[in-house]
């Protein structure tokens, strides 16, 4: 307990701690007191700290027992981008900032001769980083910066990384053989709107991307232990080239496309294409739908069916078009990508784009289905066991229930277990429409086609604050599904917490390193994330 005295006099000894860096007292406070004294002491106990000298990691008092902040970001000097207090801050604080998960390095020129990188190494070694994060940084050569990486036995998270010296000979080669890379390994580069300035980044990514393909003449593969990997803003010249890129992860088994995909040329030689053995799940975002070349997506659905990959792909997660609108050429791809996953696909989710986004189509609208009819068809999927349908619900959209309903009518055996419908709205004015399409979903679901059905849960996401939801209404509309005791329903609240796009990121890559789906990036977000993969 502390001592009784004026809570003004406790609040200027914790502003006068704070001030000092006194952590540890801080923390002593913290557990000691409740209200706003426990809140302003835990106030100036950091999370995460910024390095830029190497006067600031000096004045770090050592004596302290505290355990240090969860991310520490080190960046380069101003000009010259040097990073000498790296090697200060990984010797005096190895084996003492125990709580430190995450180290970000920035607009920084990895130095050839300034510090030991071997002793460098074994000092970040005794960290327990969980993301390393490579942000803007030139290595003097591919060797330098594998041996970084393979410090770090996690998750690592590069964009924009360049080298001096991209060549990789035969000691280059054989020294990358010695270990492997981390199980998740996510790729970004430098964002660029205009098309013609990505494609002028050629020589710019070439280095990261030959690396990645000459590692493939090893054996075992460096990648072996890749199991998921996520591309932002994919641009290669063929879809021989993008095969040959996931070639490169033999363990391969989860793989996501965020944002533009293009190939500057189209077609390839059946011989070019090669086999992708353990591919298992595919995930393309809300942009990708949007934003994507629809020849070029038509590309990679022909080179997933050719290469055996979409006979063994048990989930795939797409945006389609409004059914309102009709199926643009992306759909269709899509759909045939599902098709050819007859004999294995088990999970499928189907989010719809929403009508006032539609102005981001560019080349898709003019590739649109001639017929208005839904051009998705799940009839011969009779292995599906999982199907989750997303809609955003708004003033000016058509029938909620639309897609989904179009769907469930072309099933005619029964296999689906699980139905999970979300539905992301405004206020409750924007459900009023959905009230009168439950009744058609509640005859749908009654047929013998559906009688192996476990569980129908009904997610309500408002974007706003919401406060109730009207749970009877919803039973009341479905009263068949509610007999058989199958319905669930819940409200998916937004969260209180203000996140900056820092903290969104990494919550991002927390996500996706425990193996599960990534937070939704949608085109309001601030977008953190892109990889232009390109060469010329």
């Amino acid at each position: 307990m502390l001592r009784r005295l004026p809570l003004e006099v406790w609040l200027l000894v914790i502003d006068a701690l704070g001030a000092e860096g006194e952590y540890d007292a801080l923390e002593a406070f913290a557990e000691a007191s409740e209200g706003l004294l426990k809140e302003r002491s835990e106030r100036y106990i950091p999370e995460k700290m910024t390095f830029r000298t190497k006067e600031g990691v000096a004045s770090i008092n050592l004596r302290q027992r505290w355990a240090g902040p969860k991310k520490v970001r080190i960046l380069g000097e101003n000009r010259s981008g040097k990073i000498p207090h790296l090697a200060t801050f990984a010797s005096r604080l190895a084996g003492k900032w125990t709580n430190m998960e995450q180290l970000e390095i920035k607009r920084a020129e990895w130095p050839v001769h300034d510090f030991d990188l071997r002793s460098l190494l074994l000092d970040l070694a005794c960290f327990d980083i969980e993301y390393l994060v490579l942000w803007d940084v030139t290595f003097p050569t591919v060797l330098t910066f594998w041996r970084l990486v393979c410090t770090f036995p996690r998750c690592i998270f590069l964009r924009d990384v360049r080298f001096a010296k991209t060549a990789i000979d035969a000691r280059t080669l054989s020294a990358l053989r010695l270990s492997s890379a981390s199980k998740l390994f996510l790729v970004v580069l430098p964002e660029q709107s205009d098309m013609d300035r990505r494609r002028s980044l050629a020589t710019h990514t070439a280095g990261l991307l030959e690396m990645i393909l000459a590692q493939t003449q090893a054996s075992p593969s460096p990648w072996s232990n890749i199991t998921a990997l996520t591309l932002i803003d994919v641009i290669l010249p063929t879809a021989a080239t993008f095969g040959r890129l996931l070639c490169a992860f033999p363990a391969l088994k989860r793989l996501k496309i965020v944002r533009h995909f293009m190939f500057s040329e189209h077609g390839f030689n059946l011989s070019d294409v090669p086999m992708l053995s353990k591919l298992t799940k595919i995930e393309l975002d809300e942009d990708f739908s949007l934003w994507s070349d629809p020849q070029s997506v038509h590309d990679l659905v022909d080179l997933l069916i050719q290469s055996g990959a979409s006979r063994r792909l048990e989930g795939i997660d797409v945006w389609l078009s409004p059914s309102s609108r009709g199926g643009t050429s992306i759909d269709i791809a899509l759909n045939r990508l599902v098709t050819h996953a007859v004999q294995s696909l088990k999970y499928l989710r189907l989010n719809e784009l929403v009508q006032d986004k539609l102005p981001l189509f560019n080349e898709a609208s003019t590739y649109a289905a001639p017929s208005t009819a839904c051009c998705f068809n799940i009839s011969a999927n009779t292995h599906l066991k999982h199907l989750v349908v997303q809609v955003e619900i708004t003033h000016e959209g058509g029938s909620p229930l639309a897609l989904l309903l179009q769907l469930l009518h072309q099933v005619t055996l029964a296999h689906i277990s699980n139905i999970d419908l979300l539905f992301i709205f405004t206020d409750k004015a924007d459900l009023a429409k959905l009230w009168a399409d439950l009744r058609h979903l509640d005859a749908a679901l009654s047929k013998t086609s559906f009688k192996t059905l476990r569980e129908v849960e009904m997610v309500f996401c408002p974007e706003n604050e919401f406060t109730d939801l009207p749970e009877a209404l919803v039973e009341s509309c479905l009263p068949k599904l509610d007999a058989r005791r199958i319905l669930r329903i819940r409200v998916d609240r937004p969260s209180d917490e203000d996140e900056d796009e820092e903290d969104e990121f990494y919550k991002f890559l927390a996500r996706a390193g425990r193996g599960e789906r990534p937070l939704s990036l949608n085109s309001n977000s601030t977008t953190f994330m892109h990889y232009p993969t390109h060469t010329s």
